[in-house]
């Protein structure tokens, strides 16, 4: 059971599977759990599939700790709920494959997971042909890859940053192994301060290697490979880990003079140059740090300076993807700096992509922020007229019309994005406040009991 200061979340299970039940005040309502994420080595997260539509719990097991506890990003959220849709750049990291619908920003197939678990292809390519004809040659070895795209084979999910840019055209499972990420998207991470590290986060194994000496002194002979095993189990961990990476240590250093007070050769490495650290992003767990400190140091909390690329994409597309992740992290974190800087960059080359859905949707978004309604509106039309059927899109698009105070062409755009996708919950919500504020109390209840007899059919 977990308890906030408004609410109550309990959980059970019963011959239906396991329950998820949230009291806060007088209402109580139960969400089945339709699946479990993560390999349960740090947490287990949870989701609810209501009405073909994918949801995550605002709770997730802690495996250090054996208890329940709220969810990253939930923490400090008083009343928290089920309403956190859950996209394809989570899902890309979390399943093997998906069955995402166009239009939606969490709408999938029936069966939404063809396959459940993370399979050979993510790391070694297309594995068809290899399987008719096993051979060493016709399967991708992310060892033998030149070293942007062997580490793409990683990062692709242990590399978040602040904020991931798809290039035009492309969806994160366009990615395939073999080739570099900036094929298909470009990750943009904070730019340190001078003399700073950053601060430790969870999906930033490969920021956190990239500044350690260990790192910076054998440029690109140290990767991840070179440490870890993928196909070890369990959960990718030896069995002996304290000998195991050891070794791995001494590979090196096993020639290096030590300082008089240092530990033998025969001692754990990694307690002492890779510890267990509590991460800002990590919820109630804590991760190894890779940035291999000669010394303990403490927490970095710094305000980065930038955002910059982990690698920059093509020039054509530089400025482009900058100015996305610019805007992007700007509204995250209400930076005004960010926002307009990536505003500027992106009218700079917008000529370049005339019919660029995407970035019409980020140059509407950082004009809403600025409350340049009316040239939101302009945006937001572009992004709909070159993605015609995207419920978002529409959205935003009603949204824009109701800041500018065109409550019925509001309305009208916020239909067509519920006639998209019955269950957009942001639109629906902001529908059902201008319905009872244009004092049509009908149409509110109607679209209400709409959305909770589909959640009802949905909550098997």
């Amino acid at each position: 059971m977990v308890h906030t200061s408004a609410s109550t979340i309990s959980m059970h299970s019963d011959k239906q599977g396991s329950w998820q039940t949230l009291q806060s005040g007088p209402s109580t309502t139960s969400y089945h759990v339709d699946y479990v994420i993560g390999s349960g080595t740090h947490a287990s997260g949870y989701i609810m599939d209501l009405g073909d539509h994918l949801f995550q719990s605002p709770v997730a097991y802690y495996r250090s700790r054996q208890s329940y506890d709220l969810a990253p990003g939930y923490e400090g959220t008083a009343d928290p709920d089920f309403t956190r849709p859950i996209g394809e750049g989570c899902l890309f990291c979390h399943a093997g494959t998906f069955d995402a619908v166009p239009g939606s920003e969490n709408r999938y197939a029936k069966a939404p997971f063809p396959h459940l678990a993370i399979g050979c292809n993510r790391c070694h390519g297309p594995t068809a042909l290899h399987l008719a004809n096993p051979d060493a040659r016709n399967i991708v070895n992310p060892a033998k890859l030149e070293p942007a795209s062997r580490d793409s084979v990683c990062e692709q999910c242990h590399l978040k940053g602040v904020a991931r840019v798809l290039n035009p055209g492309k969806k994160f499972t366009d990615f395939r192994a073999g080739a570099p990420l900036e094929d298909t998207f470009t990750i943009y991470h904070d730019e340190a301060p001078k003399g700073s590290e950053g601060a430790f986060r969870v999906i930033s194994h490969s920021e956190q290697l990239a500044v350690s000496e260990c790192k910076r002194n054998s440029g690109d002979r140290l990767w991840c490979g070179t440490c870890h095993n993928p196909h070890n189990e369990p959960h990718n961990e030896p069995t002996e880990a304290v000998s195991y990476y050891r070794a791995k240590c001494l590979q090196c250093h096993a020639k290096t003079t030590f300082a008089a007070d240092h530990p033998p050769k025969t001692s754990d490495c990694i307690s002492c140059h890779m510890p267990k650290r509590n991460a800002a992003d990590g919820g109630h767990t804590a991760f190894t740090d890779h940035r291999i400190q000669r010394k303990p140091a403490n927490q970095v909390t710094e305000e980065a300076v930038a955002i910059v690329p982990w690698r920059a994409p093509s020039a054509m597309l530089a400025t482009r993807n900058l100015g996305i992740a610019s805007v992007e992290t700007g509204l995250e974190r209400r930076s005004g700096k960010l926002i307009v800087s990536g505003y500027r960059m992106l009218t700079e080359v917008q000529a370049q992509f005339p019919e660029d859905s995407e970035m019409y949707t980020t140059l509407g978004s950082a004009l809403l922020a600025g409350r340049q309604y009316s040239e939101a509106v302009q945006a937001f039309a572009l992004a709909v007229r070159f993605d015609p059927k995207s419920s978002p899109k529409e959205a935003n698009l009603g949204q824009a019309y109701a800041a500018l105070g065109d409550h019925a062409l509001a309305e009208e755009h916020l239909e067509k994005a519920m006639d998209f996708d019955p269950l957009n919950l942001s639109a629906a919500f902001r529908l059902i406040g201008m319905y009872k504020a244009n004092g049509d109390g009908a149409k509110a209840d109607e679209l209400s009991r709409r959305l909770t007899s589909i959640v009802q059919a949905g909550n098997h």
